[in-house]
């Protein structure tokens, strides 16, 4: 059987698929075991920890004070797009979580899940006020958010947009003093803040196989799949993104389904996302 799986990965899973069930005993619907914690990283602003089946990821927000910069919002209001300027989104996939990656360039599937985050956290609606340094905002606050994968089995998208929602709402920044216009003290007696973060972020991801649609494909999947889905919520069921690729033709109520199966997550996601914290580490199956 094992032999069979390396020479015919395909015809192996699609023995499984017609009943309804993939090789590792999950349902098409079932999603793996989701584990958050946050705040481990204590040299960090703020940070998380986040494994959904076998991949893992970790993520570490980094605070640096810079001069308010002057921002065109005119262009941005016809587009109804909130243009968010202090927080950068960057994620690396080496070597360590996969043999498929390499160290000395970055991958595609990173520049474009690089492109997306950053993208999605436009939907966060931070007020700018979050970001003053000073009482009177002549200096921000601005958020450097790294994350890195340690095993990559598939899902990457889902696993980096709960380390990232789960790391910012973990932030904590202390209000500062200016002094001669440009020297910056932070004011450590003073009590740290945390983010007033508006919404979550509710991914759920989809491999397609055949006719067959996998919900929180594994590495395994997503090399046999001709496409993939990727769908994100915010805690009011609006739609933050929703991306197809590959070539596969997703019909509309298949996509429908997928669609509702995301949005089923968010109760869970939300309270994994408020149970965790430094000292507790939220590991959890969906019912």
């Amino acid at each position: 059987m094992e032999a069979f799986q390396k020479i015919h990965p395909l015809e192996f899973y699609r023995k499984f698929l017609v009943r309804s069930v993939r090789p590792d005993g999950r349902s098409l619907d079932d999603i793996r075991k989701t584990t958050i914690s946050t705040g481990s990283i204590t040299t960090a602003d703020g940070s998380s920890f986040v494994k959904i089946g076998n991949t893992s990821v970790v993520c570490g927000v980094r605070a640096e004070v810079g001069e308010k910069t002057s921002t065109d919002k005119s262009k941005f209001s016809t587009l109804n797009v909130h243009e968010n300027k202090n927080i950068f989104i960057n994620i690396e996939l080496g070597p360590i979580c996969s043999n498929t990656f390499s160290s000395s360039k970055p991958s595609d599937i990173a520049m474009s899940l690089c492109s997306r985050l950053n993208s999605l956290v436009n939907r966060l609606e931070i007020p700018e006020t979050d970001y003053y340094f000073d009482e009177e905002g002549k200096a921000l606050w601005y958020l450097y958010v790294d994350v890195y994968c340690l095993d990559y089995d598939g899902n990457i998208y889902d696993a980096a947009v709960l380390s990232i929602i789960s790391a910012l709402k973990n932030v904590k920044l202390p209000k500062g003093i200016i002094e001669n216009n440009d020297e910056y003290y932070k004011d450590l007696e003073s009590p740290q803040r945390k983010l007033n973060i508006q919404h979550y972020l509710i991914p759920l991801s989809f491999s397609v196989i055949d006719d067959y649609i996998l919900a929180d494909p594994s590495l395994d999947e997503e090399k046999l799949s001709s496409g993939t889905i990727n769908i994100t919520y915010n805690e009011l069921n609006e739609i933050c993104l929703l991306l197809s690729t590959g070539i596969s033709l997703i019909s509309e109520s298949n996509l429908k389904d997928c669609m509702k199966k995301a949005k089923e997550r968010s109760t869970f996601i939300i309270d994994l996302i408020n149970n965790s914290n430094s000292n507790n580490i939220i590991d959890m199956k969906e019912e």
